[in-house]
């Protein structure tokens, strides 16, 4: 009810906006992504710690408003593969710098949809913490397609796989990146 009330009565001209902890679920997001609460002139947007699936993902990733977005916090929610896939394929999320998934369950699907997208060519920063990636998600990261300007990869408390680890260890792309945060060392 909120939202449908914030969606409903505000029109907010703002950068930055924290939807943290409100217990969004997706429902409440497809309201807001679909009305005028959004403005172009968000360059962030942080809804961290909330109870977002993938419908409420799918709706921001379709979100036109949501264009200048340069940071995404999606940390902590029950994100799936579809979420992840929606993300990577977005026609409106081309200018985003940091991505934040942290602590959902996109697994390799949404790992290597990720990885292979070339609908997020600015992204530097990404983030993906325990999000059951195993060995298949571990390969598309190792040797992704799309992310060319990628600079910082989070990826810690993932699917122990070592076969995935020794791609990860032997990947030139991630050595050339200024940060790796792994449970594995990429120098021996």
């Amino acid at each position: 009810e909120l939202a449908t009330d914030l969606a409903e009565s505000y029109s907010l001209d703002v950068e930055i906006m924290y939807l943290n902890a409100t217990w969004l679920k997706d429902n409440s997001l497809e309201e807001l992504a679909g009305s005028g609460f959004f403005t172009p002139s968000l360059r962030e947007l942080w809804l961290y710690h909330n109870q977002l699936r993938d419908g409420g993902t799918q709706a921001l990733a379709q979100c036109e408003k949501l264009a200048n977005l340069r940071y995404l916090s999606l940390y902590n929610n029950k994100i799936g593969p579809e979420g992840a896939v929606a993300l990577a394929n977005s026609g409106f999320l081309s200018d985003l710098e940091t991505l934040d998934l942290s602590f959902n369950r996109i697994g390799d699907e949404g790992a290597a949809a990720l990885a292979n997208s070339s609908r997020l060519p600015k992204l530097k920063v990404l983030h993906l913490d325990s999000n059951r990636i195993g060995r298949k998600g571990m390969q598309a990261l190792a040797q992704p397609s799309g992310l060319k300007n990628l600079s910082e990869l989070n990826m810690q408390y993932n699917i122990i796989d070592p076969e995935g680890l020794e791609l990860l260890r032997e990947s030139k792309y991630l050595k050339g990146l200024e940060l790796v945060k792994a449970d594995w060392a990429l120098d021996d």
